[in-house]
């Protein structure tokens, strides 16, 4: 009776982290995986239980608390291995682990534990260098779209100010597109005005009146 129900207990540990991983990692996905996400703090605090054998677990606390998703800095790509995605992919497959180890492969508490801490560095190793990869092949593709996007003529539709932000339209690729402009000679651009884009900086086009030499 005392193994069931030390079993019992430490299911209910794996299906609460499995689920907690599951909707954390469904936040991210749904709050952008490259944008700021600030959560709350999660507390939970599993009751004191011994496993059979003279195995003593200490009282699980698990804290998630604020958790930075990082940003995309121009010109460098820093993943950290404590990034949400693989924080949130740790948690789900070490309760995803657990429960398999536990009822499919009937192994005992204190060795599912094990499995399922491997289980969880493992596929948060692994999601941590894919999930690099794609920051760098990211921010490849989009250094070759700015560059792309250099000497086009475009047509300001909103006003730029000597030291604000107005907007512009331009032709690429055979589509019309729409980007925030800043003025690189520091005076300001009327709409209607043709103007040559200089460079793309933080998704701001930097762009120069147009004269009929270019």
């Amino acid at each position: 009776m005392d193994f069931l129900q030390n079993l019992g207990t430490i299911n209910c540990v794996y299906m609460a982290l499995l689920t907690i991983g599951f909707l954390y990692a469904l936040m991210i996905v749904i709050g952008g995986g490259l944008s700021d996400i600030d959560l709350p703090d999660i507390d939970i605090d599993v009751p004191h239980f011994d496993l059979p054998g003279d195995v003593d677990i200490p009282d699980l606390h698990v804290d998630i608390g604020h958790a930075d998703g990082g940003s995309f800095d121009h010109g460098t790509v820093e993943v950290s291995p404590l990034s949400p995605i693989t924080i949130a992919a740790f948690i789900t497959s070490f309760g995803g682990v657990g429960i398999v180890t536990t009822q499919l492969f009937r192994v005992r508490p204190e060795l599912s534990l094990l499995w399922a801490t491997l289980g969880g560095v493992v596929t948060g190793g692994i999601v941590y260098l894919l999930y690099g990869r794609l920051l760098v092949a990211m921010q490849a593709s989009s250094e070759v779209r700015q560059q792309e996007l250099t000497g086009i003529v475009g047509e300001v539709i909103a006003p730029i100010a000597a030291s604000g932000v107005g907007e512009i339209s331009y032709v690429a690729k055979g589509s019309r597109l729409s980007s925030p402009a800043r003025s690189a000679t520091g005076e300001a651009i009327p709409r209607g005005a043709l103007v040559t884009i200089e460079r793309i900086i933080g998704g701001t086009a930097l762009v120069r009146p147009h004269t009929h030499d270019e």
